[in-house]
């Protein structure tokens, strides 16, 4: 197992996570990286391709950075951490221009990963409409307008009705059944780990006992 993809809402720790699995890895002598979602040199989906969301040919381009790294990848022993980037940079950019294949591009992306035999760590709080509200809280209006103001100009958001703080905490919880969805198809081998403000070191635990599971097992964890 060379690969290990986190996913979640803005605010449920993918980043943290990230870097406290990377730590932990080069402590016990595992040689690991791990990539930010929006890094500018990311390896698979770089500013420059972001940069392009809005073309036709996106969601293919985006499949070929798939494929150059897991053939990068493929030959290398180090543990590659991925926040972000399965989801957020691509089944969002795709959802936020209303396309329709978003089920056959998450197929094909499935199938160039699969020889890595990745484990996905989904971070998911009870309530995803709540969970935006309390993000929103915590990162301050500057951030809220922001986002709100980018996302009220989507076509989705256009489609939907969606405007203003109301729209995106909306918008991010549509987003959040559609990952549902997509992470209920999956053949690889997926841990569900519901999220909650402040057990950051109770999410590093279950993560660490994922990777280490048994493969290709597919669980949901919840605090007692």
């Amino acid at each position: 197992m060379r690969l290990v993809l986190i996913e979640g809402l803005p605010g449920t720790g993918k980043t943290t996570l990230a870097e406290r699995l990377c730590a932990l890895a080069l402590q016990e002598g595992c040689a690991s990286r791990w990539y930010l979602e929006e890094a500018a040199d990311h390896p698979v989906h770089p500013h420059s391709l972001n940069a392009a969301r809005l073309e036709a040919d996106y969601p293919s381009r985006c499949l070929q950075g798939w494929q150059r790294f897991a053939d990068e990848v493929r030959s290398d022993s180090t543990l590659n951490i991925l926040e972000g980037s399965a989801f957020q940079s691509t089944v969002r950019f795709m959802m936020e221009q209303n396309r329709t294949d978003i089920d056959d591009y998450f197929g094909r992306f499935e199938g160039i990963l699969s020889p890595l035999r990745p484990v996905f760590i989904y971070l998911r709080p009870e309530d995803a409409e709540r969970h935006s509200r309390a993000t929103a809280a915590h990162r301050g209006s500057d951030w809220t307008r922001k986002v709100a103001a980018y996302l009220e100009q989507t076509p989705y958001a256009h489609r939907h009705g969606l405007r203003g703080e109301s729209g995106m905490h909306r918008f991010w919880a549509n987003y959040a059944h559609l990952c549902d969805e997509l992470m209920h198809g999956l053949t690889t081998r997926v841990t569900r780990i519901t999220v909650e403000p402040g057990h950051d070191d109770w999410v590093l635990a279950e993560a660490v006992d994922a990777i280490q599971s048994e493969p290709y097992a597919t669980c949901e964890r919840n605090r007692e």
